[in-house]
């Protein structure tokens, strides 16, 4: 990252969306890291993401994935 942002070491709540990102995806993604610096809105983005994407329609988890991928590398995202 080339701005500065907080470990989970830093702040308790900063570790607590960190652990879940990672027990749910393996790695806690540098688009939520961005938001360490302000652990209320991180808390508040991740619940948001958690609530609209991945399992939060009648698609199922896989599709969804799929779509999501399919569409980052239509617009060249590598997040």
């Amino acid at each position: 990252m080339r701005i500065k942002t907080l470990g989970p070491n830093d702040d308790p709540a900063v570790k607590q969306i960190s652990d879940l990102f990672t027990s749910r995806r393996g790695y806690f993604p540098s688009i939520m890291r961005a938001f360490s610096l302000k652990p209320t809105l991180l808390k508040q983005v991740a619940a948001l993401t958690q609530a609209t994407t991945f399992g939060a329609s009648a698609l199922g988890r896989r599709r969804e994935e799929l779509i999501s991928a399919y569409v980052s590398r239509l617009l060249n995202c590598r997040y």
